[in-house]
C-alpha cells in the first residue's frame, strides 16, 4: 500500500491529522487580581466560593463542570502556561477555541481572549464574537506573525466584557494548531 494511500485512509479515520490539539484546563485556571494570584484559600482556582465559581452545571442531570462568572463579574482568569509542542507549525496561526454561553440576553457582550507567548512578549489576542445566549462554540486566532518556534510556551488570560445582566459560563476550552509537514 502506498504512502498516500495510508495517510488518506489515516485522515478518514481519525481525522485530519494536520491539526493539533491542546485542551485547557478550566478547573486548573487561576484567577487574577492585579497582576498576582487571588490571595484565596483556594490558591486563587475557581470553587464555590470564589469568583468566578467552579461548578457543576446541574448536579441532577448533567455532572459536567463549568466556570461562571456572575452578572457583572469581569474577573480575569489564567489558563496554565501551555508549551508549545515541537510539530507546531509556527508559519500558521493558532486558535483558542471556547464553549460559552449565558443565562439571558440582557447585555451584549464577548469575552477578551489575551495572548502572550514567552517573556515580555506583546498582548497578542482578540475578542470573541458576541456571546449568545446558546452555549455555543467562540474561536479567537492568534497570527501566524505572532507565533513563535517552539521551545516557548504561550500564556492565555480571559476578561470577560462588562455583563451586568447575565451570567456567563464556560464549560470548556482548547487551542488548536497546525502540525509541521
Amino acid at each position: 500500500m502506498s504512502k498516500q494511500v495510508q495517510t488518506i485512509q489515516q485522515i478518514t479515520q481519525y481525522g485530519n491529522l494536520k491539526v493539533g490539539f491542546i485542551p485547557l484546563d478550566i478547573a486548573n485556571a487561576v484567577i487574577i487580581a492585579a497582576n498576582v494570584v487571588q490571595n484565596t484559600t483556594e490558591g486563587g482556582r475557581p470553587d464555590g466560593n470564589t469568583a468566578p465559581t467552579l461548578q457543576r452545571i446541574n448536579a441532577g442531570t448533567d455532572k459536567a463542570l463549568r466556570v461562571t462568572w456572575v452578572a457583572g463579574s469581569v474577573v480575569e482568569l489564567q489558563f496554565p502556561t501551555v508549551a508549545l509542542p515541537p510539530d507546531l507549525d509556527d508559519a500558521a496561526p493558532i486558535e483558542v477555541h471556547l464553549v460559552c454561553g449565558k443565562d439571558a440576553n440582557a447585555n451584549t457582550f464577548n469575552i477578551d481572549v489575551q495572548a502572550f507567548f514567552g517573556v515580555g512578549d506583546v498582548e497578542c489576542g482578540a475578542a470573541t464574537p458576541t456571546i449568545a445566549q446558546a452555549r455555543a462554540e467562540y474561536s479567537v486566532a492568534l497570527a501566524a506573525a505572532d507565533v513563535p518556534a517552539a521551545p516557548e510556551v504561550l500564556n492565555i488570560i480571559l476578561v470577560p466584557a462588562a455583563h451586568a445582566g447575565d451570567a456567563l459560563y464556560m464549560d470548556g476550552a482548547w487551542l488548536e494548531y497546525t502540525r509541521k509537514a
